[in-house]
């Protein structure tokens, strides 16, 4: 009962997942989006790419001042982190390659440079992340009322849960109903890849190159504006929307991360071709209320007191029914 009345702490909705029903009224109004649809295998080769850059800036680090480490790692490498996760987040959409395995090790390639194994164990949560929007238990992107509770709605609180996200969100998996088995063959592999990757990097370019690629991902995940994308993405912006763009200029370099409401509508678009989605049916997304700033939302977040944790959607009674069917229908 307690756990109950917590989940009644957020904004709560008994409506169906939105982006169901917007998807069909865009596939009715604008059938051409449909060839939009698919892999792109380019983004293996941007993949490579990033990898390369990442590691080339880290092994040139060796004997360089702290503090030059940390503001590379601050304005360039948290940049290049924030590109390496978005490839991840479409591989586990099977948006490289047409074959899951080919999906999956260009996810575990872009994980090398972001020293915490974490690329398989995305593709695990994410996929309900999708499927059941706002489920307490199943959807990790929604807080737990303990960590709601904990965090309330004083700054430094606040600075700290943002600063920590991807240990707070890894703690958010042990609501996750157990279903299949943990550790598979691809999450053995990512996890030993990663190891012997971080191994060879302090082994051939010291403990500042790998100091730096994590301050990378501690930015582009954490205490950066960079990091304030968890709460972009689905804090409640204006009254019955779930979801959030954001519309700034630093959008390419982050991979369009910040095409996020259309991301949903259509998840088997890749990054790429996401801006060409609102081109093509404007009058379903212009309308929608959206950040210009990650540097202003991090400020607001922070020190406005009437943003909280709890200022996430929690679906209650969700026709899950939809939501399964509008996830497979998006990935046909």
């Amino acid at each position: 009962m307690q756990a109950t009345r917590g989940v009644r702490d957020f904004v709560t909705t008994t409506q169906a997942d939105p982006h169901i029903r917007r998807r069909r009224d865009i596939l009715r109004a604008h059938p051409e989006v449909r060839r939009l649809f698919g892999p792109n295998p380019w983004s293996a080769l941007l993949t490579a790419a990033l990898v390369m850059t990442q590691l080339g800036l880290a092994a040139h680090l060796q004997g360089v001042r702290l503090w030059r480490v940390v503001l590379l790692a601050l304005l360039v490498g948290a940049y290049l982190a924030a590109s390496l996760f978005a490839m991840i987040h479409d591989a586990s959409h099977q948006l490289i390659f047409s074959r899951r395995a080919g999906n999956y090790g260009v996810a575990c390639l872009a994980n090398v440079p972001l020293v915490m194994w974490s690329a398989m164990p995305f593709v695990r949560y994410h996929f309900w992340h999708h499927r059941s929007l706002g489920d307490y238990q199943r959807d990790v992107g929604v807080p737990t009322v303990a960590e709601a509770s904990w965090v309330g709605n004083r700054a430094f609180r606040k600075a700290l849960w943002l600063a920590f996200f991807p240990l707070v969100q890894a703690l958010r998996t042990r609501k996750f109903p157990v279903g299949k088995p943990y550790w598979s063959g691809w999450m053995i592999v990512n996890a030993s890849l990663q190891l012997a990757a971080n191994v060879w990097v302090v082994w051939f370019a010291g403990w500042q190159a790998l100091l730096y690629l994590g301050l990378s991902i501690f930015f582009a995940l954490g205490f950066h504006p960079l990091g304030t994308r968890v709460v972009q993405e689905h804090f409640v912006l204006a009254d019955g929307q779930e979801t959030n763009n954001f519309s700034g200029w630093a959008n390419v370099f982050e991979c369009n991360f910040g095409y996020h409401i259309q991301h949903h509508d259509f998840p088997n678009i890749p990054w790429n071709r996401l801006p060409r989605l609102q081109k093509i049916a404007p009058e379903f997304y212009l309308q929608q209320a959206a950040f210009a700033s990650r540097s202003k939302l991090m400020w607001q977040f922070i020190f406005d007191p009437n943003w909280s944790v709890y200022r996430n959607t929690v679906r209650l009674q969700a026709d899950q029914g939809a939501a399964q069917s509008h996830f497979s229908q998006a990935h046909d």
